[in-house]
C-alpha cells in the first residue's frame, strides 16, 4: 500500500502479501529496483521474507524492515547520483553490513554507517531480523557532524540513548497525528537529523542543540510510549516513570510543559480514550462500564463517569447505546 501527501510519501510491503511464485519478482522489481533502489535475492534455496515500512519527508528517508535469508545489495548500476548517508540500527536478530571491501557484523543495539553514493550490501541470514535505517542528507550533516565520511563502515558506540530513542521514535511515528500537516513533518525531520548526528558523532554545538530538539522530542515521545503499556496500572506515578526512563520527575515534567501539557492531564486523556474505545468495540460489549473503567486504571467509578461526561459530553452509557455500523 502507497500514500502519498505533498512532501510525504509512504508504503508498506510483505512478502507474506503474495504467492511464493511471484515473491521474489515483485520484491526484487517494483519494490527492489523501483522504489528503495536496491536490488534483493535470497541468500539459498530456502524460503525468504520481507517485510518494510517505508517513509520520504523532505528529502530525508525513513525505514523499518524485518526480513530473513536475504542479501539486500546496492549494486553500481542502481546508483542514482544521490550522495546521503544511510544509518541502519539492528533492533533484533544478527546483519552483516559490506561495503569499501569492509565487512561489519552487528547485533542489536549496534549500528553502521553507509553511503548511498556507493555500491554495498547488508546481509540477513535464515534467523529472522528487525532494523531500522534512515536515510540523512549529507548537506543536512554538515554543521552538526565533524566528519560523517570518516565514520562509513565503522562500529558506532552501541546502546547509546539516542540509538534507542531513535528507533522508538521511528516506530512511534506510525502515529498519524505526527505527520499530519507540513509543519508536524518538518519538525519531525528536524528530530531525526538531530538523534542521527547524536549517534554518527554530533559536534558540541549541535549536541547541545538536541537537547532541546530532536533528543527532547524522542524523549517525550519514549515517555508517552511507557504511559501507554502501563495505563491500566491504577498507581501509574511521575516518580514510577521516571525511574524506568531513567530521567527526573522534573524533567518529565518539563517535557510535557514545553508540548503545553502536563504529565496527569496526558495519562488521564490516554485513559479517557482508550475507554472509549473499548464502549465502542463490539468485541468489548460483554464487560460492564465499571470492569473496562478498571481495565485503563481508573479506581473510582463515580470519578471516571464525571470525567468521561467532562470530556466527551456524553456518558460512557450514552456512548455504549450509540448504534455500530458493520
Amino acid at each position: 500500500m502507497t500514500v502519498q501527501s505533498g512532501d510525504f510519501t509512504g508504503f508498506r510491503f510483505s512478502t507474506a502479501h503474495f504467492g511464493e511464485r511471484d515473491r521474489l519478482p515483485i520484491f526484487r522489481e517494483q519494490i527492489g529496483r523501483m522504489i528503495v533502489k536496491l536490488d534483493p535475492e535470497p541468500l539459498d534455496d530456502g524460503a525468504f521474507h520481507a517485510e518494510a515500512n517505508v517513509r520520504e519527508l523532505s528529502g530525508l528517508g525513513i525505514g523499518s524492515w524485518a526480513c530473513s535469508n536475504l542479501k539486500i545489495a546496492r549494486p553500481r548500476e542502481l546508483l542514482d547520483g544521490t550522495d546521503d548517508l544511510v544509518l541502519t540500527i539492528i533492533t533484533s536478530g544478527n546483519v552483516r553490513a559490506s561495503q569499501r571491501g569492509r565487512d561489519i557484523e552487528l547485533s542489536p543495539g549496534q549500528a553502521v554507517l553507509q553511503s548511498s553514493a556507493e555500491a554495498g550490501n547488508m546481509v540477513v541470514p535464515v534467523s529472522p531480523s528487525r532494523f531500522v535505517g534512515l536515510r540523512l542528507p549529507r548537506k543536512a550533516l554538515a554543521s552538526l557532524v565533524r566528519d560523517p565520511e570518516d565514520m562509513l563502515i565503522r562500529p558506532l558506540p552501541a546502546n547509546t540513548e539516542a540509538m534507542r530513542l531513535l528507533a522508538l521514535y521511528i516506530r512511534e511515528l506510525d502515529d498519524s497525528y505526527q505527520l499530519a500537516t507540513p509543519e508536524l513533518r518538518s519538525a519531525v525531520v528536524k528530530h531525526l537529523v538531530d538523534l542521527g548526528a547524536l549517534i554518527i558523532g554530533a559536534n558540541r554545538d549541535a549536541a547541545v542543540a538536541a537537547e532541546d530538539g530532536g533528543l527532547a522530542a524522542a524523549r517525550l515521545a519514549a515517555v508517552k510510549a511507557d504511559i501507554n503499556d502501563n495505563l491500566s496500572y491504577g498507581d501509574l506515578t511521575l516518580p514510577a516513570v521516571a525511574a524506568r526512563m531513567k530521567l527526573t520527575p522534573r524533567h518529565i515534567q518539563r517535557l510535557f510543559e514545553s508540548a503545553g501539557s502536563t504529565f496527569s492531564e496526558f495519562v488521564l486523556g490516554q485513559r479517557l480514550a482508550r475507554a472509549h474505545h473499548l464502549l465502542t468495540d463490539p468485541r468489548h460489549s460483554g464487560s460492564t462500564i465499571g470492569a473496562i473503567a478498571f481495565e485503563v486504571g481508573f479506581g473510582d467509578l463515580s470519578y471516571f463517569n464525571r470525567t468521561f461526561r467532562r470530556h466527551y459530553g456524553a456518558t460512557p452509557s450514552d456512548i455504549r447505546a450509540v448504534p455500530r455500523t458493520r
